[in-house]
């Protein structure tokens, strides 16, 4: 595993690029803000502006390490920042790297998570070197399922009572998918 850091990667209609503080507000209008996004997600939904200074501030922090990686998701039509994918967890030693995503509701159903979700598997497996992509959603976000089976991945299985739900207080399931070197260079 080479670790690189986050590369600029293109697709048909997005740019995954690296973000920067003069991101911040927009992250937080069309990623931070959006109760839908962080209804599914581990971080919690943000409240002002600051948030997304703070989230940026760490991001651009993060790329000193060469096994940050973390992209904006950008469409090319129009410029707007959409979402976020990052390696959750990047494991030299393992040569596994688990990704996590998310994407303002707006641009739901149009296909962006799962165009940029092969961009980043691609670039893990062809450039940084990895054995294994995974990811995983809460069992209440199917559609992630969904986005993780188009981008080449397997179901691995449930992690039972793995995430506690910050609205209930009640532990949800993790669905698990991964994808190996094999089965993408197939």
């Amino acid at each position: 595993m080479k670790n690189i850091g986050a590369k600029q990667l293109e697709t048909e209609r997005l740019i995954l690029r690296r973000g920067t503080i003069e991101d911040a507000e927009e992250i937080y209008n069309n990623i931070g803000k959006d109760s839908l996004v962080s209804k599914y997600v581990l971080w919690n939904q943000y409240t002002s502006v600051d948030d997304g200074i703070s989230f940026m501030k760490r991001w651009e922090e993060s790329y000193e390490n060469d096994n940050s990686y973390k992209w904006l998701i950008v469409l090319k039509k129009s410029n707007e920042i959409i979402g976020t994918i990052t390696a959750v967890k990047a494991d030299e030693k393992n040569k596994t790297v688990e990704i996590g995503y998310s994407l303002g509701s707006k641009w739901w159903n149009n296909g962006y998570t799962t165009e940029a979700t092969k961009a980043v598997i691609k670039f893990f497996f062809e450039t940084v070197g990895v054995e294994t992509v995974y990811a995983g959603h809460l069992e209440v976000n199917m559609a992630s399922g969904k986005v993780l089976l188009k981008s080449g991945m397997k179901k691995e299985g449930i992690m039972r009572n793995r995430i506690i739900d910050k609205a209930t207080g009640k532990p949800m399931n993790l669905i698990t998918y991964s994808i190996i070197k094999e089965e993408f260079f197939k």
